[in-house]
C-alpha cells in the first residue's frame, strides 16, 4: 500500500466522516495537512542532530503506544 497525498486524504469517503464525526472541518485538516507538509520539508533542508530516543529509568519499561 502507498501513502495516500494530501489531496487525496482530503478526498478520503473514511477520513472526511471521522472529520465529521470529530467536528473538524475540511479547512482546518488542509491547513494542518499543509503546516505539517511545509514543517516537514523544512526540517529535512536544517537536517541537524536528532532527538536521542527515550531512555527507561531502572526498572521502567518504555511505552510502545
Amino acid at each position: 500500500m502507498n501513502e495516500m497525498t494530501a489531496s487525496e486524504m482530503l478526498r478520503d469517503p473514511l477520513i472526511r466522516q471521522v472529520l465529521r464525526a470529530d467536528r473538524i472541518s475540511l479547512a482546518s485538516f488542509a491547513t494542518l495537512l499543509d503546516t505539517a507538509s511545509r514543517r516537514q520539508a523544512r526540517g529535512h533542508e536544517t537536517a541537524g542532530p536528532q532527538p536521542a530516543a527515550p531512555q527507561a529509568r531502572s526498572g521502567e519499561a518504555l511505552s510502545t503506544v
